[in-house]
């Protein structure tokens, strides 16, 4: 045998990766899960997220409430309750709310419709447009998208069934009414005051 150990047949050793492409491998393959799991983190802390927030979010009306004499259940008696077309809705403004991922403020209202029409009716946030104090009209519905709120569903409501659920719009700010909009501008939207 030859002084290296190697025996003097067989093929010639493979020379390895060199130590950049080593290093740039596994910096790739870390960032690589780095990545999966930052993903991972926010979409677990979206579905847990949710959960959490909502029942802080009605603390602030319980403090408002037991100012206003101890009286429970005269503010969800007050509520507005908007009812045209054989739809039945209310929303009320509860708060502002983080976002998921970073430090944006929402501001939240929950919302309440009932179908007491004949045929099912279609329900989706994209459907609501928010009017402020001010006057200015807001659409804002993607980027509210990691707001840290009990998302109301994209559904069919059947005739005697209702949905709820809340929707953000961003900033801190003072919402008056939603204008809910299923025709896209082929009827006139039903107009909900915020309580």
């Amino acid at each position: 045998m030859p002084p290296g150990g190697q025996p003097p047949y067989g093929p010639p050793p493979k020379k390895g990766m060199s130590t950049g492409a080593k290093v740039g491998i596994g910096v790739g393959g870390c960032l690589g899960l780095v990545i999966i799991a930052i993903v991972v983190i926010v979409i677990l802390a979206s579905l847990a997220g949710g959960g959490e927030d909502a029942p802080s979010q009605p603390s602030a009306p319980s403090a408002s409430e037991e100012e206003t004499s101890g009286e429970t259940e005269s503010p969800a008696e007050e509520q507005p309750v908007t009812e045209e077309g054989g739809i039945a809705a209310s929303a009320t403004q509860t708060g502002t709310t983080g976002d998921v991922i970073d430090d944006t403020t929402y501001t939240v209202v929950d919302v309440e419709i009932t179908n007491n029409s004949s045929e099912a009716l279609d329900v989706n946030p994209l459907y609501f447009t928010f009017v402020l104090d001010d006057g200015t009209e807001r659409d804002d519905w993607a980027e509210t998208i990691f707001a840290d709120i009990t998302p109301m569903e994209a559904v069919s409501v059947e005739p005697g069934d209702s949905i709820s659920g809340q929707l953000a719009t961003v900033g801190e700010v003072t919402v008056t009414e939603l204008r809910f909009d299923p025709s896209f501008g082929m009827e006139d939207p039903i107009v909900i005051p915020v309580g």
